[in-house]
């Protein structure tokens, strides 16, 4: 997916993060592993723009930490391009839309998760992380 093919502008509108137990590993010392809760929801569709809303809540197992963040991604391009966009990435299994929209939100979700003394959620998203709304 070639980012000359669409512009993707993405406004991140709310980020919380809690830390629900005191420590940042399991009781044996090891990293938690993340689950991510998506939801990706067309708004408008005007000629040649089409808007999002997106929400990705982040969990931990055992529960160390929860991240909530939600915005808006808009899209340019005509029809071909958003559905293009909109498509799932076969190495990552996920569509190339939401790729995008977590590499331009990670920073503040690694930023939030240093302040408040918690693990960080992995750089990359694949589908083993999701579950879709």
């Amino acid at each position: 997916m070639s980012s000359t093919e669409a512009s993707i502008q993405v406004k991140l509108l709310n980020i919380t993060g809690v830390r629900t137990d005191g420590g940042s590993s399991t009781s044996d010392g090891t990293p938690p592993t993340f689950d991510f809760n998506v939801k990706l929801e067309e708004l408008e569709k005007r000629s040649g723009e089409t808007v999002f809303s997106f929400a990705i809540a982040i969990s931990t197992k055992p529960s160390v930490a929860k991240i909530d963040l939600n915005g808006i991604v808009t899209v340019n391009g005509e029809s071909a391009v958003v559905e293009k966009v909109l498509q799932v990435d076969p190495e990552a299994k996920v569509p190339y839309l939401l790729k995008r929209v977590y590499q331009q939100v990670f920073l503040s979700i690694f930023l939030l998760s240093s302040m408040i003394n918690v693990p960080n959620p992995p750089p990359g998203l694949t589908s083993s992380f999701i579950k879709s709304e």
